[in-house]
């Protein structure tokens, strides 16, 4: 069985229905979600992004995990190549790999910031300004080695929260890990330690597996801006 795991704060979902051949569980940090037969709907606090909804899924099942799953946001169809549209496609990576995102992306020497950047991302430059984001007493790089001891400089990484991966991996690691990650991003609606996550996903379950495959993909996402910045 494969499962889709939607973390939903107020955003459409009808465009799941296109999926009956996966379980699909909400879990719904917003308004109500208008009854949905073929959906799990969970209500659970709005705290801590995605990251807080993928853990609490891990924690929740973990000795009922099913075979593959997918974590996705309420709406994918705006994060570009961060998402497959077609969600069959993680499932069938999943068969072979284990795990799947649509395009990996790379951690180097200038990524690893103490805020990575965010203060300087207008997505986030208001609510960053605004004390709305909470601040890290330790900053991205050693709250990484906090956890991953090993972890390199240049790490395979993915965004937008959006990702694959078989209970094999998940397994991987003990109970009171995904506990300790909880913990991390429940503190409050928007902690900074849930965009860390979010850049570590990756490395968590694949360990740099494909980092040849992270050269060829950033290449293609370079090469697909240039175009779009000139595009008319």
């Amino acid at each position: 069985m494969t499962s889709l795991i939607i973390s939903r704060y107020n955003e459409e979902t009808s465009w799941l229905k296109n999926y009956k051949n996966f379980s699909i569980i909400i879990y719904n940090k917003g308004n109500d979600i208008p009854e949905q037969n073929d959906f799990i709907i969970n209500n659970i606090p709005n705290i801590g992004r995605e990251a807080h909804t993928w853990l609490y899924h891990i924690i929740k099942n973990y000795n009922n995990l099913d075979e593959y799953n997918i974590f996705l946001q309420g709406r994918i169809d705006d994060l570009g190549c961060m998402a497959y549209k077609d969600l069959n496609q993680y499932k069938k990576e999943l068969k072979k790999n284990e795990f799947s995102v649509s395009r990996f992306g790379l951690l180097g020497p200038f990524h690893w910031g103490y805020n990575i950047g965010i203060e300087n991302d207008p997505k986030y430059q208001l609510i960053w300004e605004k004390g709305e984001i909470t601040r890290s007493k330790i900053g991205f790089r050693k709250f990484a080695k906090k956890y991953f001891p090993e972890i390199p400089i240049f790490v395979s990484t993915s965004y937008g929260g959006c990702f694959g991966v078989s209970r094999n991996l998940l397994l991987k690691y003990e109970l009171d890990f995904y506990k300790s990650l909880l913990n991390e991003v429940s503190q409050s609606c928007h902690p900074i330690e849930a965009h860390y996550l979010e850049r570590l996903w990756c490395y968590m379950f694949t360990k740099n597996k494909f980092l040849a495959k992270t050269l060829t993909d950033i290449t293609m996402t370079k090469i697909e801006r240039f175009f779009q910045k000139f595009s008319i």
